[in-house]
C-alpha cells in the first residue's frame, strides 16, 4: 500500500552531535527532510517513538511526513557551524515529488559541507552530479544499507517494500564509477537469520564486486514497538528463532559475545577480498593544524570500537572514547606538543593519563 504524505513547517531541522560517531560513518551533524519511511522496515529502531513521534507508531510507514521548509532551515542554522561532516536524505519515493534531499545536497555544497549518506534507493543516483561536486569541494560517501546478498523471500519479509538488493550494488556501482566512495553498511546483521558465513562472504564479495570500498558491520537494536515490529516478523518466518533472541538478548553477555563472532567473520573475508571493515576518516576539509589531530584521533577511535566487538568493558572502552574526543577537540597540534614535551605533553589532553599516554605515542609512531 502506497504511503500517505503531509507537510509541515518544523522550527529546526539541524541536529549537532556533542562529539563525531567516530569509528563508524564519522558524522558530526544530522538533518532529515522527511519523518517516516514508506519501507516500513521491520528491524528500523525508527518505529518506537522514542526517534518517531507518531500518535499511533504503526504510521511509521503509513504516512510521511514532509519538512516543507527543509532546505531554508538548514541553510541558516549550517551556516553557523564549523565545517563537518553531515547526514542527509533520505531518498525514499516520496523524493520523486518533493526532492527535498537534493535541494539539502544544494546547500551543503553552497556551504562546503561534506556529507555521507546511509541509503537503500537508486533513486539516489538521479542526483549523481551533485555528489560529484560536493565530492570535488569537500568529500560524499554513499553507504547502502544491505545485509543480504539474495533478494528472497526472507529479505522481502523484512523489507517488505524496500527496493531489491539488486538494485542497491548497482546503484553503489554507478556511484563508484563516478569516484565517490561507497561501500555497504552491513548494519543490522540479524542473529540467526543473516549471520552464516555464506551470506557474510557473498555481501563482502559483491560488494567489492561493485566497488564498494568498505563492509562497515554492526548488531540489531531491540527495544520498545520496533521489537514488537520485529518479532512479528520473527513469529512469520519462524517462531522457534524468538526463544534464541530472548535468551542472546537477555545476557549481558550474550549479546556481545555474540557479535564478537559474527564480527570475526566479516574481518575475515573482509581481508580475503581486500575490502576494509571500517570506513576511513576524510580529513582534507578540517583546517590544517588540526589534521593531525583527526588523524591520530581516528586510530584512537578505531580502537574503542574494536575492544566493543571484542566484548572488553565499558570503562575501557570509555576511557578510548575520551581520549579520542579529547583529541578532537584540541586546538593546537598534537604531534608537535609530543616532540617538544613528550609523554607528560599528553597528559595534558583531556582523558589521558599514563597508560593512554602510551597509546597515543603507539599512535604517533605510525606517522613518523
Amino acid at each position: 500500500m502506497k504511503s500517505l504524505t503531509a507537510t509541515y513547517s518544523p522550527k529546526k531541522i539541524l541536529n549537532v552531535h556533542k562529539y563525531c560517531d567516530g569509528g563508524w560513518f564519522w558524522v558530526k551533524y544530522s538533518a532529515h527532510p522527511y519523518l517516516g519511511c514508506s519501507y516500513g522496515c521491520l528491524y528500523c529502531y525508527e518505529w518506537d517513538k522514542k526517534y518517531t513521534p507518531y500518535q499511533d507508531p504503526d504510521d511509521f510507514d503509513r504516512l510521511v511526513k514532509v519538512k516543507d521548509n527543509a532546505a531554508e532551515l538548514l541553510a541558516q542554522e549550517l551556516a553557523t557551524q564549523p565545517v563537518d561532516i553531515i547526514t542527509l536524505g533520505d531518498w525514499q519515493p516520496v523524493e520523486r515529488k518533493y526532492r527535498s534531499s537534493r535541494k539539502m545536497l544544494e546547500i551543503a555544497l553552497e556551504l562546503g559541507f561534506p556529507v555521507f549518506i546511509n541509503e537503500k534507493s537508486p533513486l539516489i543516483t538521479r542526483d549523481l552530479d551533485l555528489l560529484a561536486k560536493i565530492n570535488r569541494r569537500s568529500y560524499v560517501n554513499v553507504g547502502f544499507s544491505i545485509m543480504t546478498s539474495q533478494d528472497d523471500e526472507t529479505r522481502r519479509l523484512f523489507e517488505p517494500k524496500a527496493p531489491s538488493i539488486q538494485s542497491r550494488f548497482e546503484a553503489m556501482e554507478m556511484i563508484s564509477s563516478a569516484g565517490i566512495m561507497t561501500g555497504t553498511v552491513f548494519i543490522p546483521i540479524l542473529p540467526f537469520i543473516y549471520d552464516n558465513e555464506k551470506n557474510i562472504k557473498e555481501v563482502i564479495k559483491t560488494t567489492k564486486q561493485a566497488g564498494g570500498k568498505y563492509v562497515l558491520d554492526g548488531g540489531l537494536t531491540l527495544f520498545g514497538y520496533c521489537k514488537d515490529k520485529y518479532y512479528q516478523a520473527l513469529k512469520s518466518l519462524d517462531p522457534k528463532l524468538i526463544a534464541n533472541y530472548e535468551k542472546i538478548y537477555k545476557d549481558p553477555n550474550g549479546l556481545p559475545f555474540y557479535y564478537r563472532e559474527v564480527h570475526s567473520l566479516v574481518k575475515k573475508y573482509c581481508q580475503q577480498y581486500r575490502i576494509s571493515n571500517t570506513i576511513p576518516r576524510p580529513v582534507k576539509f578540517f583546517p590544517g593544524k588540526s589534521k593531525i589531530n583527526k588523524l591520530v584521533a581516528e586510530k584512537v577511535y578505531l580502537k574503542a570500537r574494536e575492544l566493543q566487538f571484542q566484548a572488553e568493558s565499558y570503562y575501557r572502552i570509555l576511557a578510548y572514547l575520551k581520549v579520542a574526543h579529547g583529541l578532537d577537540e584540541l586546538d593546537y597540534d598534537v604531534f608537535s606538543l609530543y616532540q617538544k614535551e613528550g609523554s607528560d605533553g599528553l597528559k595534558k589532553i583531556p582523558g589521558v593519563g599514563d597508560k593512554m599516554a602510551i597509546v597515543i605515542e603507539e599512535v604517533l609512531a605510525d606517522f613518523k
